[in-house]
């Protein structure tokens, strides 16, 4: 998997300050490296969805997002770049309401130019078995 370009790549230093800033649970630093016209999508199956739509739409879904998931937090488990376009493993994690830890893992992909992202992919998520959350 691609370890070297996400050191790298002006693309990848974007994405890396985007997990940080989400990580952080700072929904302004997040929104400063998406474009304005951002559009964010979910696959499944045959539908594509629009989840997010502009920058401002995205800021406020986030705060609401940290604040039901106050320990949330998405680490990539791997990655690899085309272009604009990178790809990634993600698994993200977060606190039931019982205290177990849970955690899944999708596909997405990341369109990045000019130091922004454009444009997300999400593939459906797939949770992960209880003893695989950390």
């Amino acid at each position: 998997h691609g370890t070297t370009a996400w050191l790298t790549t002006p693309e990848a230093v974007v994405l890396r300050a985007y997990l940080d800033a989400f990580n952080r649970h700072e929904p302004d630093a997040v929104a400063a490296l998406l474009s304005p016209g951002v559009k964010w999508y979910s696959l499944d199956a045959d539908k594509l969805v629009t989840d997010g739509d502009g920058r401002e739409a995205l800021r406020t879904w986030l705060t609401g997002y940290f604040k039901s998931l106050p320990d949330v937090r998405s680490d990539f488990v791997a990655i690899e770049q085309t272009g604009a376009f990178l790809s990634v493993r993600e698994r993200a994690s977060w606190s039931a309401k019982d205290g177990a830890r849970l955690s899944q893992q999708s596909h997405a992909v990341y369109e990045i130019r000019d130091g922004l992202i454009v444009r997300v992919w999400y593939f459906p998520s797939v949770r992960d078995p209880a003893a695989a959350a950390r």
